[in-house]
C-alpha cells in the first residue's frame, strides 16, 4: 500500500506501516504546512495513495457514492481514525490483518478505493 500520513498522524503509526513493508509518504514531506485538504488528495489521488487520517474533513472528500454520481477521487483511499491519537499504534497493531485483507480485496475491483474508519470500539471497511 501506498500510504499518505496526514500532518496530524503520530509517528509511532507511520512507523507500523513501514514495519509491514507498506510505502509510506508524509503530507509534511511534501506539501508545506497548512496545504488545503482537496490538494493533498488531488495528488494522493493520481498516484492511487490511501490517506491516513484523524482529520473528519477527508471523510466527506473520500467517500464512497452513490451510483451514477460523480467522484473527484477515483483511485484515492481512506483510513480515518475516530479514537484518541495515542491509542493510534494500538488500534492499527489490532486492525493491520483486516486492513491488508481489504486492500487485497479492493485490488481486485475495478473501484480500488478502499475505505476504513478504526474506532475504539470496532472497525468499518467500505
Amino acid at each position: 500500500m501506498l500510504l499518505l500520513i496526514d500532518e496530524n498522524v503520530p509517528d509511532s503509526v507511520a512507523k507500523f506501516f513501514a514495519a509491514r513493508g507498506h510505502e509510506v509518504r508524509f503530507v509534511r514531506d511534501l506539501f508545506p504546512g497548512g496545504t488545503p485538504d482537496p490538494v493533498i488528495a488531488t495528488w494522493g489521488n493520481r498516484v492511487s495513495a490511501i490517506v491516513v487520517t484523524w482529520d473528519h474533513d477527508f471523510e466527506h472528500l473520500i467517500s464512497r457514492v452513490p451510483k451514477g454520481s460523480k467522484s473527484a477521487f477515483h483511485r484515492l483511499g481512506r483510513i480515518s481514525f475516530r479514537c484518541r491519537e495515542p491509542r493510534g499504534l494500538e488500534l492499527a497493531q489490532r486492525w493491520i490483518a483486516s486492513i491488508e485483507f481489504h486492500y487485497e480485496q479492493a485490488l481486485s475491483r475495478d473501484d480500488i478505493r478502499m475505505i476504513i474508519q478504526i474506532q475504539e470500539n470496532g472497525f468499518k471497511a467500505w
